[in-house]
């Protein structure tokens, strides 16, 4: 739990039911799909089934979500979405936050994140360095992203 300030209550964790995960796709869709113009068959992908997915809620309202794939020795942060109306009050900063801690307890050895490049300064504040140069992710610039366990 973290306290937003102003009788603000947002709740970080682990999706374990069919239906928070049908919030997590909610956001993912409004986001990814609806905002910034992703395709759903890009968004929407096999990985899903085999990554831990993680939903923030603000009083009871879905407003965040992320993804952890272990790939390897590595982790992967991926999927980090938080809907526009509930962003600057630090939900994507706690997503990424348990995710970190996620991928230290499953014994990754260092955490990668794809980051759109809009995102790459939030990334270097977590810890995050830059390992590529910019590239084309779902028509949107991204860079590689990695951080040391």
């Amino acid at each position: 739990m973290i306290n937003g300030g102003d009788d603000v209550m947002i709740e970080i964790k682990k999706v374990s039911t069919k239906e928070e995960m049908d919030k997590v796709f909610d956001i993912r869709r409004e986001v990814f799909i609806k905002e910034q113009g992703v395709p759903e068959e890009i968004e929407m992908d096999e990985l899903d089934a085999e990554a831990v997915h993680v939903l923030a809620v603000v009083n009871g309202v879905p407003a965040g979500c992320g993804r952890l794939l272990r790939i390897g020795n590595d982790a992967k942060i991926g999927r980090v979405a938080v809907r526009k109306d509930m962003r600057r009050m630090g939900i994507g900063d706690g997503i990424c936050r348990l995710l970190i801690s996620m991928a230290c307890d499953s014994g990754a050895e260092r955490i990668i994140a794809n980051a759109q490049l809009t995102a790459e300064g939030f990334y270097s504040k977590l810890g995050f360095v830059r390992d590529s140069d910019v590239f084309m992710e779902a028509g949107i610039e991204h860079v590689r992203m990695v951080r040391a366990v």
